[in-house]
């Protein structure tokens, strides 16, 4: 091998070597760090919508279909939806949640129909210290209760605007969904007539961000 061979040869594995440090400096990519999902509230007031099924109190009248089924409509039952605001405090583990609501019980057929309605506006404070559950207390002013019977020959009780106590434990399905189970009491009254609409349900709460 000729003097310029071997010198360009030595040149060559030169740089070949450095380069390989040169590669070797570079620092590997690091993976993002992954981020915890957090299941509280954020603080701050949100919009929220409600829905769910109850079942309780004294039974008002029992439909009875031409096939000999029959079915209950109770001061308790059956289907609440609402819709309002919660509100999540930044320095402490309370929150704040009132609603407007429609909770109705009733049967239908050919014939007619037959319901019991009313409108409870809703106002509970929750414990929110512990991650993904929420324990609420507060009260419902229910307002308009009416019977209706538009079987045979129509007729309507309106009873007496009433005040509900609600008692309810949540847990976090997602971070802004809610699954709560209720309890609560509450009675109807018209004239000399009372009855027990105290009641224990499940619903479910979706939180706007």
């Amino acid at each position: 091998m000729s003097r310029k061979s071997r010198l360009f040869a030595a040149t060559s594995f030169f740089f070949a070597c450095w380069n390989t440090y040169a590669l070797s400096d570079i620092p590997e990519p690091q993976p993002a760090p992954q981020q915890t999902l957090s299941f509280y509230t954020p603080p701050g007031a949100h919009f929220i919508l409600g829905g769910g099924l109850t079942y309780g109190g004294d039974t008002l009248t029992t439909a009875v279909y031409t096939d000999g089924t029959t079915k209950d409509i109770k001061a308790g039952s059956l289907v609440q939806l609402g819709m309002g605001m919660l509100w999540q405090a930044s320095e402490n583990p309370i929150a704040l949640q009132l609603t407007a609501n429609y909770h109705f019980d009733g049967a239908s057929g050919s014939n007619g129909s037959i319901t019991f309605k009313r409108y409870p506006l809703e106002g509970l404070v929750y414990y929110t210290r512990v991650e993904r559950m929420r324990f609420g207390l507060g009260a419902r002013y229910v307002l308009s209760p009416r019977y209706e019977d538009k079987v045979g020959v129509p007729f309507t009780v309106n009873f007496d605007n009433t005040v509900g106590v609600v008692g309810e434990f949540g847990y976090a399905m997602t971070p802004v969904l809610w699954m709560n189970f209720r309890v609560v009491s509450e009675k109807y009254q018209h004239a000399n007539l009372s009855f027990s609409g105290n009641h224990a349900g499940i619903n479910f709460i979706y939180r706007f961000e």
